[in-house]
């Protein structure tokens, strides 16, 4: 008997009366919409980090050729890419090497970006006079001839000088494609 006394004691929170049809009257303006505020103050939009990599120079991976055109203009000069059976469409500010009619890659080299800039994400980024840590965070990986970041299938590469430590170009490209 004491068994059952101790489960319906335990159970009773659980079984209520069903509820009386109640209206209760609603007052006016008495409904007050309290701010939402994260318990650990970080706001997102502030965040110093790019977390994908959308575009470098106005040209975003994987953007169709005719788009290319259609932002970028003529290019100077279309080339064999010498690495990969893809052409390389070179402008004053980077070239982008289109492979099956889609924007594989985007390289800008050091003299480009020094007289056109050189903007990741509508972001300035310049790996010469800039810390690109403050943008890109750590490096993922370190090869020997530069540092490399990832986002997703993404991959941002600045080359660099193993002797002066000076850039010497900066690739966007599809990691999965090379």
């Amino acid at each position: 008997m004491k068994m059952v006394i101790l489960l319906l004691s335990l159970l009773s929170p659980f079984i209520s009366a069903p509820p009386q049809d109640e209206t209760i009257p609603a007052e006016p303006y008495t409904s007050v919409q309290l701010p939402v505020t994260f318990a650990f103050g970080h706001n997102l939009s502030t965040d110093s980090y790019i977390s994908s990599f959308d575009s470098l120079s106005g040209i975003s991976l994987y953007m169709p050729e005719d788009s290319l055109l259609r932002t970028k203009g003529t290019p100077l000069q279309i080339a064999p890419d010498p690495w990969a059976d893809c052409l390389e469409y070179q402008y004053a500010d980077v070239s982008a090497g289109v492979c099956g009619g889609v924007v594989l890659y985007v390289h800008a080299s050091p003299s480009q970006a020094e007289q056109y800039g050189l903007k990741l994400n509508d972001r300035q980024l310049n790996p010469q006079t800039m810390n690109v840590q403050d943008i890109l965070g750590a490096p993922d990986f370190e090869a020997e001839d530069g540092d490399v970041y990832i986002r997703g299938t993404a991959a941002l590469k600045i080359y660099r000088n193993m002797d002066s430590g000076e850039w010497n170009g900066l690739d966007l490209f599809d990691g999965n494609s090379f």
